[in-house]
């Protein structure tokens, strides 16, 4: 049977289970067991909204690589998702420069600024928010992030892509050439346009998930099958066992009976 080591579940605190695990993308070094995953256990700071990335012993392929393949589409939903809402706010940033001369690009806003502007961007965003504001990190400190930087704040690797994206659109839009005059009006049906295709690609993408999430949910039930008809072959071989051994001993004693019979009969 395959086992983890060094590897507890923090909902069961049950240590060196075995099968698959699922790993929180938003809480540092949180694992769930299959059983408290489907049971949706919640602790103090973990939720069971929070994205888990399903993660198995390398020996099992076919779980590997389907949980590769569900992390990648799940990586690219977000990335499309993030691209939206830029999209959308690109619609607000360039209204704005109409009103106004000029606006301020991604590297000048201050802490509390660029804490504002990620939670309206995604509010799900709150806890690397939270994290950069409590750091004391300026816009320009986020546009100057480094591998090394992402690590000291121990992101998982969704949020760092969210932010790698954030600072290259985000610099994109608001380097783009300034709208300076009415004439210049940006046109709404193209960009409306666009926001109805990524709806329509978030949604087949949706799907493809769900049906994802389905045929994993199936593995995982083939999985857990396999372990107890494994326990129960291991109960009926230990069962097996222990009568073979109280047979050993009975013929023992019965060869013991039958050495002392012979004894008493040679001597009579």
């Amino acid at each position: 049977m395959l086992q983890y080591s060094n590897i507890r579940c923090d909902g069961c605190d049950k240590p060196d289970f075995s099968g698959g695990h699922y790993e929180c993308q938003m809480c540092p070094n949180f694992n769930l067991c299959v059983p408290c995953y489907n049971n949706k256990r919640q602790t103090l700071n973990h939720s069971s909204s929070h994205r888990m990335l399903l993660t198995e012993p390398s020996s099992t392929v076919n779980s590997s690589v389907m949980s590769r393949q569900h992390a990648d589409q799940m990586d690219r939903l977000q990335d499309k998702y993030l691209s939206k809402r830029l999209t959308d706010l690109s619609v607000n940033d360039a209204r704005t420069k109409l009103a106004s001369p000029s606006i301020k690009t991604l590297d000048q806003y201050s802490i509390d600024e660029l804490y504002e502007y990620l939670f309206r961007l995604d509010p799900s965003m709150i806890l690397v928010a939270d994290k950069l504001k409590n750091a004391r990190v300026s816009g320009a400190d986020l546009v100057n992030f480094s591998d090394d930087d992402y690590e000291k704040f121990s992101m998982t690797y969704g949020e760092k892509k969210k932010l790698q994206l954030l600072i290259e659109q985000k610099q994109t839009i608001l380097n783009a050439q300034p709208v300076s005059s009415t004439s210049n009006k940006p046109n709404p049906a193209p960009i409306q346009s666009e926001i109805t295709r990524l709806k329509e690609i978030v949604e087949k993408q949706e799907k493809e998930i769900q049906e994802k999430n389905q045929m994993m949910k199936q593995l995982e039930n083939v999985i857990e099958q396999q372990d107890q008809q494994t326990q129960l072959q291991d109960a009926i071989i230990k069962q097996l066992q222990e009568a073979l051994d109280k047979q050993s001993e009975e013929m023992r004693v019965l060869i013991e009976l039958a050495q002392q019979y012979r004894s008493l009969t040679s001597a009579n």
